[in-house]
């Protein structure tokens, strides 16, 4: 009898937590959110952020060293091409190319020395010869004359490489001397201008950048400058379309397409990322240089396919059977959504193509119209074919 007892009360007990398992959920199962499946256009698009800048500028810098003396512009001054704006100290340069063209002077009077030594020299050996073929003079006085002829011509030659040099010496330092007037190479607005009048313009080496005494843009054509990650500049070619925001005129959102995507990416931290630039198409005189943009572009566009909430796609790992395996990968993996079949959650694989930050275009394995449960998260990512659901009602809590 004591064990039929504990029998009878094991069956109540059990009887009690079934009642009290079906009452939490209404005997329905978990509760889900359900969505039927519809057309709509699905966008997928890269983001980033970077700054405002003119798509064509140089960076001024000099190839001379010296004190700057004028500084005609300043920055937001408009500029033409070959408008003198930096000038430096020209006396050393002036100097250095007086000296240099003394050297060549002298270098040249050298040579018409050099060439009456020659002359002389070639009417002693002519005579020379003359006189040793009548036997008057002997082989060795000969061979002097040739030997003094031969050194008169390599004076010449040495005279003339001389010549060369000094010649190069002097061209240096004309081109020294006028390097000290830099003016601007192309019509556009200083931008920026990084010296003062009295600084010390400092030239460029191999080991060695030079100060940059000014940057010059073209603000007709302005372009975004952003910083895409390996894993999104895969998807952008140029010509795409492109929507240019600057967080200094919030109101307001600029077209634009992509012109040049970097060949080459910088490591920032952990991750590798490409210069890439979108051009305005419009170009507008409340955006400056380096303000702040945020860029979105347009990878692909579906129009008119059927899509659902991206979250309602989820992977699964299916064993021999095709149940689904958690916590461990099979060979075998694919996309699945579920649908909502009286009361169950039925396993439905699909094949997806574009999608955004909502939605994902479904190609295979979907009909408009079909239900699918499309949240919540937490319960998606372990729901199961043939586990017991009940629609949540908009408004009411799961």
């Amino acid at each position: 009898m004591r064990k039929f007892g504990l029998a009878v009360l094991a069956v109540v007990v059990l009887g009690l937590i079934l009642f009290l398992s079906l009452k939490g959920n209404n005997g329905k199962g978990v509760a889900v959110e359900v969505v039927a499946v519809s057309p709509r256009t699905v966008v997928a698009k890269v983001k980033a952020s970077g700054n405002i800048s003119p798509r064509k500028k140089v960076e001024i810098q000099s190839k001379v060293i010296g004190e700057i003396v004028a500084l005609p512009f300043r920055e937001g001054d408009t500029v033409k091409a070959g408008d003198v704006v930096v000038e430096i100290e020209k006396k050393l340069y002036q100097a250095a190319c007086d000296q240099a063209r003394a050297a060549l002077e002298q270098a040249r009077v050298q040579l018409e020395r050099a060439q009456a030594e020659l002359a002389n020299a070639e009417l002693e050996a002519a005579r020379t010869e003359r006189l040793f073929a009548e036997g008057v003079l002997s082989e060795q006085a000969r061979d002097r004359a040739r030997l003094s002829l031969e050194q008169a011509q390599v004076a010449v030659r040495a005279q003339e490489r001389a010549i060369e040099q000094a010649s190069f010496a002097y061209r240096r330092a004309l081109e020294d001397l006028d390097r000290t007037t830099i003016r601007a190479p192309m019509d556009g607005v200083v931008i920026a201008r990084r010296a003062e009048v009295g600084e010390t313009a400092i030239m460029g080496t191999t080991n060695f950048p030079g100060s940059v005494l000014m940057v010059i843009g073209d603000l007709s054509e302005l372009v975004a400058e952003v910083e895409v990650p390996e894993r999104d500049v895969v998807q952008l070619s140029l010509g795409q379309e492109a929507e240019v925001k600057v967080d200094a005129i919030p109101d307001a959102s600029f077209a634009g397409k992509v012109v040049e995507i970097a060949s080459s990416g910088t490591k920032v931290g952990d991750v590798v990322k490409f210069k890439v630039k979108v051009a305005l198409n419009q170009p507008d005189a409340r955006l400056k240089p380096e303000m702040t943009a945020k860029v979105e572009i347009t990878t692909k566009r579906a129009e008119n396919v059927l899509a659902v909430p991206l979250q309602a796609v989820q992977t699964r790992f299916l064993d021999d059977k095709g149940k689904e395996v958690f916590g461990q990968a099979t060979g075998r993996e694919v996309e699945v959504v579920y649908l909502f079949e009286r009361g169950r959650a039925v396993r439905r694989e699909v094949k997806t193509g574009v999608q955004d930050e909502l939605y994902v275009e479904i190609g295979e394995g979907l009909a408009a119209g079909e239900k699918v449960i499309a949240g919540p998260y937490k319960t998606l990512r372990t729901l199961k074919d043939g586990d017991a659901v009940h629609e949540e009602k908009p408004g009411k809590k799961g």
